[in-house]
């Protein structure tokens, strides 16, 4: 029982401090706006006050750790991949995005609400600024608060079945909405698994990436230009999904039979 609070203590108090985090930079943020009218767009700055929340989790995560002499950052952080398995997971990250994002646009339908999220998604690729955050950043420091140190705690104490599934459960919620809790939800488990197939947290930070970036750049370009390549991305997307899983399953099997 102990060991289970102690748990729920460093999960959910991550999150909560993240969450709280956020909420109170969009309340400085719409506090700002309604006085001085500062922002002609608002959205534009709804993941900039995401990454300042989560980079400050970061910090303060760290700080915490660090009273019990418990180094969280350290160079050991980002351990190279190698380059074979660099083109398995950014492979596995574009059939992945292709198969959500399908899942996705059913969901929406069922949920049109989803509309005005994606909506703010979509607009991220308008700015340089907010691909970066987006695309590169956001998914950094969510590897690093995810799964280094939710997954972390969770696989060290626990069946790692189970650890799988409740890192992925937590960071389906942080999002805060039906659809990309459900689409995060089955993410969250690839990248995990992907962490472990890796031994390092650049091998989930490369799927997300690419995940990222397929899901609120390519994709839904490739699919403005022509309705046929709408098609031929689902296609593309399968074989990756399909050869990437059967080359990290290899590995998967070698370790297996040793």
């Amino acid at each position: 029982m102990k060991k289970i609070l102690k748990s729920l203590g460093i999960c959910l108090g991550v999150i909560l401090i993240n969450q709280l985090l956020i909420s109170v930079g969009f309340f400085i943020m719409g506090v700002a706006n309604g006085a001085y009218k500062s922002f002609n767009d608002p959205n534009q700055y709804i993941l900039i006050v995401a990454l300042i929340g989560d980079l400050i989790t970061i910090i303060l995560t760290h700080l915490m750790f660090s009273v019990y002499d418990k180094k969280l950052l350290s160079k050991n952080l980002l351990k190279k991949v190698n380059l074979n398995e660099a083109i398995y997971i950014s492979l596995l990250g574009i059939g992945l995005s292709v198969i959500l994002l399908s899942i996705t646009g059913i969901l929406t339908k069922l949920i049109p609400s989803y509309m005005e999220v994606q909506n703010q998604l979509q607009s991220a690729s308008n700015s340089f600024l907010q691909i970066i955050i987006v695309i590169i950043l956001i998914p950094i420091c969510e590897e690093i608060i995810y799964r280094y140190i939710i997954f972390g705690h969770l696989k060290k104490n626990y069946n790692i079945v189970c650890a799988v599934i409740v890192q992925a459960l937590i960071f389906g919620v942080a999002h805060g909405n039906i659809v990309q809790g459900i689409y995060t939800f089955i993410l969250g488990i690839a990248l995990a698994l992907i962490y472990m197939y890796s031994e390092s947290l650049t091998g989930s930070i490369i799927l997300h990436i690419v995940f990222n970036l397929m899901g609120v750049v390519i994709i839904p370009k490739l699919v403005v230009i022509s309705p046929i390549l709408s098609y031929v991305t689902v296609i593309v997307g399968i074989v990756c999904l399909i050869y990437s899983l059967f080359k990290i399953m290899k590995k998967y099997e070698a370790v297996l039979y040793k």
